[in-house]
């Protein structure tokens, strides 16, 4: 297949498909994150591709965000053919190790053809699973600033950027550059203590749900954690969007402050590794 450029004028049309549910990770919320992204250096890009040119009625594409010699993939469909999707992902030439990210449960079986493809044994292909957590509108509560004048809640700025890096899980000698994009063009929530410190935060990802969420071990069970993800829940809502998050399953902790905040799961996303098998 040959694959289509969606122009980066016709985006807004594309994001606008998806309008009907803001669920949906990789739908209105993560294509409006890179509408409004700029990139930070010549060497990273954004590429929109399609399968055809009657895309605006199907919303068929994926996206390839280039950064520091990898390659970050989201694709979906609202009512597209999946054999020309997954045509469509097979016809990519990537020879950088990439990172397939936040796909659903039906679109699993293209991500294997796709790893089939490269020539793989897909017994060694791992879906790497999260479960997809939703706080319905009618719960997010009024923020109400803390009378607590030990710490405030407020937006983080870039300075913070390195802070958070270093306490992310998924760490990496590059992942700063990663970090610096999902603070400069989506929210941020710190608790800081009275000296401005950052004793807790919660990013938002490029997909629209909460992620980050880093409690410093020494601040730990003071409820640090919920009160970023309130003041988050809020922020998002007054924006028109819904407040979701993604949590590993094995992390219980999470989930249950998730759960005891309101929130319920709704459906379970993946991530596949792509390594540079050239």
């Amino acid at each position: 297949m040959e694959s289509k450029l969606i122009e980066k004028s016709q985006w807004p049309e594309l994001r606008d498909l998806y309008a009907n549910d803001r669920t949906n990770l990789t739908g209105f919320d993560l294509i409006e994150y890179f509408i409004n992204y700029i990139p930070l250096s010549e060497s990273e890009s954004i590429k929109i591709y399609t399968s055809d040119k009657d895309w605006t009625t199907h919303g068929s594409y994926i996206l390839i965000h280039y950064l520091d010699g990898k390659a970050y993939i989201y694709f979906n469909t609202i009512k597209g053919s999946l054999a020309d999707l997954e045509k469509l992902l097979c016809s990519l030439n990537l020879n950088v190790f990439h990172l397939i990210c936040g796909y659903e449960e039906r679109l699993k079986p293209l991500v294997e053809a796709y790893w089939l493809h490269l020539g793989q044994d897909v017994t060694k292909l791992e879906h790497q699973g999260a479960i997809v957590y939703h706080l319905p509108s009618c719960g997010v509560p009024s923020w109400k600033p803390s009378v607590n004048t030990s710490c405030k809640v407020a937006y983080l700025t870039p300075k913070h950027a390195e802070l958070v890096d270093k306490h992310w899980a998924y760490r990496s000698a590059d992942s700063m550059t990663l970090i610096s994009g999902f603070m400069e063009y989506n929210l941020t929530a710190g608790v800081f203590d009275i000296q401005g410190e950052p004793l807790a935060w919660c990013l938002r990802s490029p997909h629209g749900s909460l992620s980050n969420l880093h409690v410093l071990s020494s601040h730990r069970r003071k409820g640090l954690g919920s009160l970023a993800v309130r003041f988050m829940a809020h922020e998002i809502k007054s924006r028109g969007s819904e407040v979701l998050a993604t949590v590993v399953p094995e992390n219980e902790g999470s989930q249950k402050m998730f759960q005891k905040l309101g929130f319920k799961p709704i459906s379970k996303l993946y991530w596949a590794v792509i390594p540079c098998f050239t």
